[in-house]
């Protein structure tokens, strides 16, 4: 045990690694276009992570997922939704642009829209229209 411990801390010092090296930060507004300019990844694997990556952030991303949400291409509509499903309640200003996108020509935007609209509504939001039993 003691030799694994010790070829893997020679390891990290001999690569010049640090814990207490700090991570460059990323301005917030340049990891959100990043993240979602990568959402045009035709893997769906790496779309998914992306937009996993977009619920981290949070509420900030909304706004500009929404607008990605009429993005030309159909990988990147399709992640954007995603990734609003995944950041969730927050992202309720999104329901209207998903509604619209249940009507997009590609299957995958589609279900992607559902989901996020599923995670979206919140429970016992819509009250019928009319008493049980049609108001007799």
């Amino acid at each position: 045990m003691r030799l694994l411990l010790a070829i893997l801390v020679a390891g990290v010092v001999a690569a010049g690694v640090s814990a207490a090296d700090p991570v460059p930060p990323v301005p917030q507004d340049k990891l959100i276009d990043r993240l979602i300019e990568g959402l045009k990844d035709p893997d769906p694997d790496v779309r998914q992570n992306l937009a996993v990556a977009l619920a981290k952030v949070g509420p900030a991303a909304v706004e500009p997922l929404v607008t990605a949400l009429s993005d030309s291409l159909p990988e990147r509509r399709a992640g954007v939704a995603y990734a609003l499903g995944q950041i969730g309640t927050p992202a309720r200003s999104a329901l209207p642009k998903l509604l619209d996108a249940l009507d997009d020509k590609e299957v995958d935007v589609r279900r992607q829209a559902a989901y996020a609209i599923s995670r979206l509504v919140p429970t016992g939001s819509v009250k019928p229209t009319q008493p049980p039993g049609g108001g007799k």
